[in-house]
């Protein structure tokens, strides 16, 4: 049996109160050598992103299909490799309406609305069906929350690209390949780009407004406050899916940080991969 129609937990905004992404200019196109200079350059920005290990606050989503703007205020927990929780709050009075957990082999969805709890696989189809776009399973779920993939060492560089004030590193991934763009006078990570195997740019990230902060442990981080994501398929190779995600407050790195999600006692559960798409995906 299919179960229709799972709530997107996204509140309808109008224009007013929508925040688009912000687009990437072209990557940088100009072929340069790698020197030592740019590969300090690409290690300092990976030991940075390194530092990111957990993060506890505030943020506002925007959601953008084809047929679907929304809005979504949530509280944010996430640490590095383990598990994500958002839980989600609409109206004036900010009622949670969903609780979700989203770990590196399955989703748990406490729909509130509905009084079910749906549960099923991690994996990109399924977490498209609750926050509307697929954003992939692990790694790529970290970065739309600021955390970013930046785990491959220097040796792994294919290729290095200048142009337009940028720098960008290009380097093996599982699935293909993935382009890091750097600023080179912040050292901060501007972008990153993922390309399949056929060379198809797949899913591409924008971080913006970085702020100095202390971490929970008193060392001071510099992280995006805004994290951009767009989706790109090969029925869509403009990319007219994306989510944004900005931050109105958080704590990173938070000490004996862990996340307590608990499920209701009493609610049916539906399995997730049994429910269809919702229409306007």
């Amino acid at each position: 049996m299919k179960w229709v129609g799972v709530t997107a937990f996204l509140v309808m905004a109008g224009c007013a109160q929508m925040k688009t992404v912000t687009r990437e200019p072209d990557l940088p196109a100009e072929r340069v050598r790698l020197t030592p200079e740019l590969k300090g350059l690409y290690e300092s920005v990976a030991t940075s992103a390194g530092t990111l290990k957990a993060m506890d606050g505030y943020a506002d989503i925007y959601l953008e299909t084809p047929k679907r703007r929304a809005k979504a205020y949530c509280t944010v927990q996430l640490q590095k490799s383990k598990d994500a929780r958002l839980i989600v709050t609409a109206g004036i009075l900010g009622w949670p309406v969903a609780d979700l957990l989203i770990r590196p082999d399955s989703l748990f969805v406490n729909d509130m609305l509905n009084n079910r709890m749906l549960v099923g696989r991690n994996n990109g189809e399924n977490l498209g069906k609750i926050i509307g776009v697929n954003a992939g399973a692990g790694r790529l779920t970290e970065t739309l929350f600021g955390i970013a993939d930046v785990r491959e060492p220097a040796s792994d560089i294919a290729s290095v690209r200048h142009g337009g004030g940028r720098v960008s590193f290009t380097v093996k991934s599982a699935n293909g390949t993935k382009e890091l763009v750097v600023d080179p006078l912040t050292r901060e990570l501007a972008g990153l780009v993922y390309f399949d195997h056929w060379g198809r740019k797949s899913v591409e990230f924008r971080f913006a407004d970085y702020r100095s902060q202390a971490d929970g442990n008193g060392a001071e981080l510099r992280a995006p406050r805004e994290i951009d994501m767009i989706l790109y398929r090969a029925d869509d190779p403009e990319g007219s899916r994306s989510l944004k995600v900005v931050y109105d407050e958080r704590v990173i790195n938070p000490p004996d940080f862990t996340i307590n999600f608990k499920r209701p006692a009493k609610t049916k559960t539906v399995n997730l991969d049994e429910v269809e798409r919702l229409p306007w995906l």
